[in-house]
């Protein structure tokens, strides 16, 4: 009598991709947007000057599986997250900052109003605009990412 047995083994062999959730993919153009520091220059149709160059209110976009941006108001540091979809659409979710008071807060109000209110993008000859459907809300200028 023979007896034959079967053995079937089955390796799956996974790089830690199926606990993972997939980077979201970078959208065309979007390259630029992350390899700089947006400095704020106008916001809703008025200039910007800080009134001191540490004290620039800023951006920085980082890619990822939860796209995070940082930087500051003006006065208070700003940290999130942001989603991209489509060829030029941008949201960010409710940003958190720190809670100091400076002479100046009125600019750092309306700007953070203006990202929550921010629903396009689009970048050329250095520049970052948001605007939401209708209006451009801010205009940053690129600088070196630190």
């Amino acid at each position: 009598m023979i007896v034959v047995r079967l053995v079937v083994v089955l390796i799956l062999v996974s790089a830690g991709c199926a606990t993972k959730k997939p980077a979201q993919p970078v959208m065309k153009g979007s390259e630029e947007l992350y390899a700089h520091r947006w400095n704020l220059t106008e916001l809703n149709g008025r200039a910007v000057t800080p009134p001191e160059p540490e004290r620039r209110a800023h951006l920085l976009f980082t890619p990822g599986q939860v796209n995070k941006v940082s930087g500051s108001g003006g006065c208070n540091r700003i940290t999130g997250t942001y989603e991209l979809s489509g060829s030029n659409r941008i949201t960010f979710a409710p940003l958190a900052t720190t809670r100091m008071a400076c002479p100046d807060m009125e600019t750092e109000s309306q700007f953070l109003k203006a990202l929550a209110q921010a629903t396009k993008y689009s970048l050329a000859d250095n520049y970052l605009l948001l605007s939401s459907d209708t209006v451009l809300l801010a205009r940053f200028t690129a600088a070196p990412a630190r």
